[in-house]
């Protein structure tokens, strides 16, 4: 069958005052030359509606020369911002094997290739499983585009929309509100609809996921008895027949409409009532977060931590926080503090997790086991021992991070705070700030500097919080584990030392993790996996909850659980065993 080329429906133009200026679904661009430039692309628009077959498409002989590269340009940039489709003769028309008017002019807009999708959509066959208003709103969408489907009986809870058994999205309408999980296997799909449907219900997410684990259906335990309004259960079932549709005909899921990069994480639409409106919100993966994120990967995995309506945290915010000289951010009632806005917004979520005592929360096994062992050996610190070494002031004061956060809170903020650095073995630095005989601030790291600056940095933000009205709690310490921003490869203009830190810190952190597992009395386990430092009190949480019962929301959040070893008998640290 003979192709076309063809504008899609979605691109429009509109004229400029010396040109044309053209956009599409996602992209546009402007040709300037003259008023004439509209005239011209009008007649070309016309022809193109038409179809042009891909060798005609070109200036025509006898065209002057100006006319002829102002046509060049344009197809030019059509082609190059996939404005132009390829379809069959014919293709928008009633006739056999040829998509109804309407799917066809979507398919136009947006597969590469429209006829192929068709094809993949006419060979498929759909079956409805559900009850009620949401199964009825999804057979008319799949019969108002042509498909073929069959029902089957079902829960009116649910509906679960499936494609030749390959393919399977499960929405479902809890009094209000409404979602529709991303396409994937059908237990795939109906995992993560139990936990969604528990999170907006008010339920647990810990009973989502032990539901979810075990292949129960999806049920809406919390949800009310009374029927969902049809106008809802309209949107969420078309919506849901739209992820399908698109995944059969392998299209980009409509989550990605708009995107110049596709989100990190699952995505999945909640509607609601009052006003009616519906928007895709980020859903954390299956599987564990890789041994250490980059920046980018962290500040992804924040938006689903504090996602407002399927995060396990309210959204992490500067609100009225002073912002100078340390970056504060709030997330509900807990205030986190970092070197930038970002840092801070991840300090705050990760403070405002709720977790057991005994048990450190990170962003990845590299940042929780990192603070886990800080925190023991924090505790540890606070017995008596008799052999410690104090660090010079000369050692650490000579670092650029430490010197500007204790210029920050003796200076500028006037705190008369004093610092205590003790070496508590080779390669481990204890840093605590106390003023007015309180702590403000404590640090383990590797190097007298880094600790200082860290213990520093927490004494500034706190007592800045505290000025503010507000209050840093006691929980996980910005520390050299924690996944930190990095500045482009480029030599920047200032200190690398001086205004990037704490870039860089986690670079010597696997190593410095080997240490203080030593320190702590806990040694790798031979065979165990290299995400386990010490198998007996820091093996990291699995999805749900492990056989020492380090388990909870946070797992299905994308987050990292690991046990904090245990305080240790007071007795004298050797500073000469961990090398």
């Amino acid at each position: 069958m003979t192709e076309v080329l063809r504008l899609r429906p979605v691109v429009h133009a509109a004229p400029t005052a010396d040109g044309v200026h053209v956009r599409g679904w996602t992209s546009s661009f402007t040709v300037k030359g003259g008023a004439g430039l509209w005239r011209l692309w009008e007649q070309l628009a016309a022809a193109l509606a038409g179809g042009v077959p891909a060798p005609e498409l070109a200036a025509p002989s006898g065209t002057p020369e100006p006319v002829a590269r102002a046509i060049e340009l344009i197809i030019g940039q059509l082609r190059e911002h996939d404005m132009l489709v390829a379809v069959p003769q014919g293709w928008g028309e009633p006739g056999p094997d040829l998509p109804p008017i309407a799917v066809a002019a979507w398919l136009e807009s947006s597969a590469a290739d429209p006829a192929a999708a068709w094809h993949r959509l006419a060979g498929t066959v759909f079956t409805v499983c559900g009850a009620g208003a949401p199964a009825a709103a999804a057979e008319r969408a799949l019969a108002a585009a042509g498909m073929r489907y069959r029902r089957v009986p079902g829960p009116a809870s649910t509906l679960t929309l499936e494609a030749s058994d390959r393919l399977a999205v499960v929405a479902g309408c809890l009094g209000e509100v409404g979602y529709a999980v991303p396409p994937g296997s059908a237990d795939t799909a109906a995992a993560q609809a139990a936990a969604v449907a528990h999170h907006l219900s008010g339920g647990s997410t810990e009973a989502s996921a032990n539901e979810a684990s075990a292949g129960a259906t999806p049920r809406l335990s919390n949800g009310p008895a009374a029927e969902p309004p049809e106008v809802l259960c309209a949107l969420v079932a078309g919506a849901a027949v739209h992820r399908l549709l698109c995944a059969a005909a392998g299209l980009p899921d409509p989550s990605r409409e708009g995107r110049e990069t596709p989100t990190p994480h699952h995505a999945v639409l909640v509607a609601r009532l009052d006003p009616l409106r519906m928007a895709y919100h980020p859903w954390p993966d299956a599987e564990p977060p890789r041994e250490a994120l980059s920046w980018e990967e962290a500040m992804a995995a924040l938006d689903v931590l504090g996602d407002p309506e399927l995060g396990l945290v309210p959204t992490p915010q500067a609100q009225d926080l002073p912002q100078l000289p340390v970056n504060l951010a709030a997330c509900g009632e807990m205030v986190g503090y970092g070197t930038t806005l970002n840092a801070a917004r991840l300090h705050a979520a990760l403070s405002a997790v709720a977790r057991p005592s005994d048990v450190a929360i990170g962003m990845d096994h590299l940042h929780a086991r990192g603070l886990a062992l800080r925190l023991a050996t924090h505790r540890n610190r606070l017995e008596p021992v008799e052999a410690v070494e104090l660090v010079e002031e000369a050692e650490w004061a000579d670092d650029p991070a430490a010197r500007r956060w204790w210029k920050a809170l003796t200076l500028r903020l006037a705190v008369p705070a004093s610092i205590e650095v003790v070496r508590l073995a080779a390669g481990v630095v204890h840093a605590q700030v106390s003023a007015r005989g309180c702590v403000l601030g404590w640090a383990v790291e590797a190097e007298a500097g880094e600790a200082a600056a860290f213990a520093l940095l927490a004494a500034t933000a706190r007592e800045q919080a505290r000025r503010a009205g507000r209050s840093i709690a006691e929980g996980p310490p910005v520390c050299g584990a924690t996944p930190a921003w990095q500045p482009s490869p480029q030599p920047l203009p200032w200190g690398y030392r001086d205004h990037a830190w704490p870039s860089g810190s986690r670079e010597g952190e696997a190593r410095f993790q080997q240490v203080l597992a030593a320190l702590a009395g806990e040694h790798e386990t031979p065979g165990a996996e290299a995400t386990e430092i010490g198998a007996t009190a820091l093996r990291p949480a699995a999805p749900v909850a492990d056989e020492a019962g380090v388990g909870g929301p946070w797992a299905i959040s994308g987050l990292v659980a690991v046990r904090i070893p245990p305080a240790r008998a007071a007795r004298p640290l050797d500073l000469g065993r961990a090398q």
